[in-house]
C-alpha cells in the first residue's frame, strides 16, 4: 500500500466525521452497521488492501472482549481498527483504544504479524498485548455493543478463532525469549 489514502477510506473517514458530530448515538450506530453492509460487496469486488491492529487487552488475569455493533455481532471479538496511511501500527493501537473504549494501555507489545482474508480484504494485522491500570472502560455506544472483562482462560461462547488465539498467545509470550518476539 502506498502513502496515498484510497478513495473507499477516504470516504468512509469524511461521512463518519460529518456524521458523528450531527447525529445521536443510535443513528451512528445505524450508520456503522449500514455502511458495513455497503462495503462487504465492494471489498469482494475490489479485494482491497488494508492494515489493521487488535489488542488483547489485559489487566492482571482479566482481558477484554468486545461485541461490534456493525460486523459478526454474534462473536465475541478484540478490539481494534484500521490504520491510516503512514501510521504507526502502535499509535494506531492507542487511538483505536482510546476512541472505541476510553483507555489508554501503560505498556503494548507486539505478538503477531499475520496476514488476514476476512470480509474479502487482504488486511496485514498487527496484534498486540495491551496491559491497562485498571479496569474501567467507556465503549463507544455507536461502535461497541457490548464489551466485558473476563478471566483469560475463561473465554465466553461464541469468541472467535482469532481472538482465541490471540489470548492464548498473549500468555504464551510471556514464556518466550524477547528474541523469539516478532518484530514489525
Amino acid at each position: 500500500m502506498g502513502d496515498r489514502e484510497p478513495l473507499t477510506n477516504r470516504v468512509v473517514e469524511a461521512v463518519e466525521s460529518h456524521l458523528r458530530d450531527r447525529v445521536s448515538t443510535s443513528t451512528l450506530r445505524r450508520a456503522y452497521r449500514l455502511g458495513y453492509l455497503v462495503l462487504r460487496p465492494w471489498w469482494f469486488v475490489t479485494r482491497p488492501h488494508t492494515l489493521g491492529v487488535k489488542a488483547v487487552v489485559r489487566c492482571g488475569e482479566q482481558i477484554l472482549v468486545v461485541r461490534h455493533t456493525y460486523a459478526r455481532r454474534d462473536q465475541w471479538d478484540l478490539p481494534g481498527g484500521f490504520l491510516r496511511p503512514g501510521e504507526d501500527a502502535e499509535l494506531a493501537l492507542r487511538r483505536e483504544l482510546g476512541e472505541e473504549l476510553g483507555i489508554a494501555p501503560v505498556e503494548v507489545m507486539l505478538i503477531a504479524v499475520v496476514a488476514s482474508r476476512a470480509d474479502r480484504k487482504r488486511e496485514r494485522l498487527f496484534t498486540y498485548v495491551a496491559d491497562v491500570a485498571d479496569m474501567a472502560i467507556s465503549p463507544s455506544e455507536a461502535e461497541i455493543a457490548q464489551a466485558h472483562w473476563v478471566a483469560h482462560d475463561a473465554l465466553p461462547a461464541g469468541t472467535n478463532r482469532f481472538g482465541r488465539r490471540m489470548v492464548a498467545r498473549a500468555y504464551w509470550e510471556l514464556w518466550q525469549d524477547a528474541a523469539e518476539r516478532p518484530g514489525p
